[in-house]
C-alpha cells in the first residue's frame, strides 16, 4: 500500500503508519519506504485514526485502512472536490460495484443495514457511511470534536459534519479482497454503531 501511495503525484505528502503494537514486520517495511511510524499502545480503530490526524501536518487528511482492500492510486479523485472547494467531505464508495470476492456477503449487507437507518435518522441520502476511506481538511475536522475512540469514529464524523452543514460527496472506488484477518465482529461492531446512532438521533 505505501509503494502504491508513494507513486501518487501530489504536491506534498506525509505517510503515516500508526501501529497498534504490531508483532511482525511492519514497522521496519514501513521504515524503510519511508513512512512515519507512530506507536499507539492503546487500542481501538478511532484511537489510530485520532493519533493519526492530531500528528498530522498536512491540510488535508486522507485516512484508509491498512488492509489493502482501498487503492491508493485513488487519492487524488478523494482530494480533487477539496482542493476546487466543491466538498469539505470526501467518501469513497465502495458499495456500486462491490464484488463477493472482495467482502462477505454478511459485510454486504451489514454495511447497506447500517447506511439505511443512518440515512433514516438522519434523513440524508449517503450510499456507504461505513467506508475506511475519506478525505477532508484537518481545521474542518477539528470543528467536528469527534470523541470516539472505537468503531464508531466513522459514523460520528459524518454525524457532526451534518449538524455542521458541511458538503458531504462520494467518490465511487474499487474495493479490493482484504490481505489478512480482519478483526471485524459484524453483529457486534454492527450492532455498537447501530445504538450508538439511535443515542445520537435522540440526544
Amino acid at each position: 500500500m505505501i509503494e502504491e501511495i508513494n507513486q501518487v503525484e501530489l504536491p506534498k505528502k506525509e505517510i503515516l503508519v500508526i501501529d497498534g503494537c504490531s508483532t511482525d514486520a511492519t514497522i521496519n517495511i514501513a521504515k524503510k519506504l519511508g513512512s512515519k511510524i507512530i506507536i499507539e499502545p492503546k487500542r481501538g480503530y478511532g484511537i489510530a485514526i485520532l493519533k493519526g490526524i492530531d500528528i498530522a501536518k498536512g491540510q488535508i487528511i486522507v485516512i484508509m485502512d491498512s488492509d489493502y482492500t482501498y487503492p491508493g492510486y485513488f487519492i487524488p479523485q478523494l482530494i480533487s472536490p477539496i482542493i476546487k472547494n466543491k466538498a469539505d467531505l470526501v467518501l469513497g464508495n465502495r458499495l456500486k460495484n462491490i464484488k463477493l470476492e472482495s467482502m462477505k456477503i454478511s459485510h454486504i449487507f451489514g454495511n447497506i443495514f447500517l447506511t439505511l437507518i443512518f440515512n433514516f435518522l438522519f434523513h440524508n441520502k449517503i450510499r456507504d457511511t461505513q467506508t475506511g476511506f475519506r478525505a477532508f481538511r484537518k481545521k474542518i475536522f477539528d470543528k467536528m470534536k469527534v470523541k470516539s475512540k472505537g468503531i464508531f469514529l466513522p459514523t460520528e464524523i459524518l454525524i457532526k459534519a451534518l449538524k455542521l452543514r458541511l458538503r458531504i460527496k462520494e467518490q465511487y472506488i474499487i474495493y479490493r479482497p482484504r490481505l489478512g484477518r480482519s478483526k471485524l465482529s459484524p453483529i457486534r461492531d454492527g450492532l455498537v454503531i447501530f445504538l450508538k446512532m439511535l443515542i445520537n438521533r435522540i440526544s
